[in-house]
């Protein structure tokens, strides 16, 4: 027999007194909370059952440690389960909030809240990041050392860190952060043998998926050459996208920075600060044509980093026409269905090798032989001689995997809406000499609110354990009710609950005892948000009070339109724009479509 534990029986009468010493436990609780309180908890239990039975069995890697507080006790992850010792080594791990905390927050969020002005949706890199906490690097080695004298001094670092961080700043002003060393053991693998290193972001919260910490080391520390991506960009405006770019120009001058979409944008909508937009943004197909926009841009930007090795010769050109082609014919991912992605996720799940290539048309060995997928081999800690290496980093669900799926025009990485679903680093081939090394969204530790970092993805949605802050956070900046189309309240004093209520109503989620549905509303509001179908998106200072951004690509476009008029030899003299604009051909007018009607605002604007 192994040591293994076997499962025991567990009767319907046993069953009853579990459920009856839980209920003594609720009612010892000396705060009394509402009908609609007990409900969320219930869903709460209902989505955290699983873990809860796999630590009572002692298999999970949700067992708990308790660190005295003054305040309140709460719950850090054990040290097996920081140091990834379980079957499931790369899941990333958060600490979880104290249940006096929830209370505390489901609470706040049925008071009225206060409409802050736009300008607070304005965020800088000052105020982000008033402090840098830095992440732990791979401590010093060398090859005399044996793999249990090396895992052991990583562990030994990794701890003192992880003290240090809790030790410096109050636990309560720190953000969710990766606390599983394996996690930051496949960045560290990533960051050593790549020569590139791509930052991939969300345009719609860039400098918050931006780590200060990481960039200074890279481009500082390690003298490596960064490409920073801006990711999803047919979610926001032109006008949004072109604003960050300028800040980042100026706040980081070492980087080149590219646009990226999977899905064209739809130059129509100038404004995604107006009301009306923000409603039509609700009612888009979940399903849109498939068009990635940015694969020749991005391939161009690491040719421009200008690396130089020895012994690899690169023709930059003929792979950036290669690969630009397949953008053009990639719509086969339009034709996946649910059950082929099951599929796909199925064998992922069940490979242990550190490279998972996918297609959902062909087999494995087949995609194998044709995008030359490799194994990096452990011992390898510096670039490669014969290669470059492209290595993408970045928060979870910032949308890595589908950058590199739409470079290939089919799917050779499975993907997700779950953050974190990329659980080890993964290489694939581009040409001879050049490779795509995919790592796991990693949350680096900072002073964000946790409920800002679930509204930008950060965190599973399925195990918010208190989702009406999150919606209050964003109630207070964009107009959601109104968004939503709910109905207006008599006193017109809405609070995140109430938010929450209406939206059951509208979408008749009940529970099974006839009660609204309340946490399942929230939910649903959430995952609305992280799909980009309810838009928050942060823009950089001075936006809404000022004409910077805009004065500055009003001078681009004239001096665009005069460069495609000349091209077209249309006379450029005629004091009439739109007139010059009908002149242009069909490319150029789609070129500079949304570019176009941006410089006619402007211009009513300042008459």
């Amino acid at each position: 027999m192994g040591n293994g534990h076997r499962k025991k029986p567990f009767s319907g009468k046993q069953k009853k007194k579990q459920l009856q010493a839980k209920r003594e436990k609720n009612l010892s609780i000396k705060e009394e909370d509402s009908d609609e309180e007990i409900e969320a908890d219930k869903h709460v239990v209902r989505k955290h059952a699983d873990e809860r039975k796999y630590a009572e069995n002692g298999e999970s890697l949700l067992k708990k440690e308790q660190f005295n507080n003054k305040d309140d006790n709460i719950t850090l992850p054990s040290t097996q389960k920081l140091l990834g010792s379980s079957k499931s080594r790369l899941h990333s791990v958060f600490e979880k909030s104290s249940p006096r905390e929830i209370r505390a927050q489901r609470k706040a969020s049925m008071k009225a809240f206060t409409r802050l002005p736009s300008t607070a949706l304005e965020v800088s890199v000052n105020d982000i990041y008033t402090t840098v906490i830095d992440f732990p690097k791979r401590p010093s080695w060398h090859y005399g050392m044996t793999k249990e004298e090396l895992e052991s001094n990583e562990e030994h670092y990794f701890r003192q860190w992880l003290d240090d961080v809790y030790n410096k700043y109050p636990r309560e002003e720190l953000s969710f952060f990766e606390h599983n060393l394996d996690v930051w053991r496949q960045l560290w693998r990533v960051l050593e043998i790549s020569d590139i290193i791509l930052i991939v972001v969300d345009i719609r919260h860039p400098l918050l998926h931006f780590p200060p910490s990481l960039y200074n080391y890279v481009v500082k520390d390690m003298k490596r050459k960064m490409v920073l991506v801006f990711n999803k960009v047919d979610l926001v405006a032109e006008h949004t996208v072109y604003s960050w770019t300028k800040y980042f120009e100026e706040q980081f001058p070492e980087i080149s920075i590219v646009e990226f979409s999977c899905y064209p944008r739809d130059n129509r909508f100038v404004d995604d600060t107006s009301t009306a937009f923000l409603q039509k943004r609700t009612k888009r197909p979940k399903k849109r044509r498939y068009q990635a926009l940015g694969i020749k841009e991005l391939l161009l930007a690491c040719k421009n980093t200008n690396l130089v090795k020895q012994d690899v010769e690169v023709n930059w050109t003929e792979l950036i026409e290669q690969y630009n082609r397949n953008a053009t014919v990639c719509d086969n991912l339009d034709d996946i269905t649910e059950e082929e992605v099951e599929k796909i996720d199925a064998i992922q799940e069940e490979s242990s090798s550190d490279v998972e290539s996918l297609d959902a048309e062909e087999n494995i060995k087949q995609i194998e032989n044709q995008l030359k997928v490799v194994n990096i081999n452990n011992i390898e800690t510096s670039p490669h001689k014969t290669l470059i290496t492209i290595g993408l980093v970045g928060h979870p669900n910032v949308g890595k995997s589908s950058l590199i799926n739409s470079i290939f025009g089919k799917v050779v990485v499975s993907t997700s809406r779950t953050p974190g679903h990329t659980n080890h680093f993964q290489t694939i081939h581009l040409s001879k000499n050049i490779r795509l090394c995919d790592s796991p969204g990693l949350v680096f530790p900072s002073l964000l609110l946790k409920q800002l970092q679930i509204l930008l993805g950060m965190y599973p949605i399925a195990q918010v354990q208190e989702p009406y802050s999150s919606i209050q956070y964003m109630a207070e900046r964009i107009p959601l009710e109104s968004i939503l189309k709910l109905k207006t309240l008599e006193n017109n004093e809405w609070s995140a609950w109430n938010i929450c209520e209406a939206f059951a109503i509208k979408q008749k989620y009940y529970t099974k005892a006839s009660r609204l549905d309340v946490y399942r509303a929230a939910n649903a509001i959430l995952r609305l948000v992280n799909d980009g179908r309810i838009l928050l998106s942060f823009k950089p200072p001075e936006f809404f009070t000022s004409l910077k951004y805009l004065i500055a690509q009003k001078n681009e476009i004239d001096l665009q339109i005069k460069v495609e008029s000349k091209k077209m030899g249309i006379n450029t003299k005629k004091t009439d724009k739109k007139e010059i604009f009908e002149e242009l051909n069909s490319q150029s007018k789609q070129q500079l479509g949304g570019y176009f009607e941006l410089l006619i605002n402007y211009n009513d604007d300042k008459n």
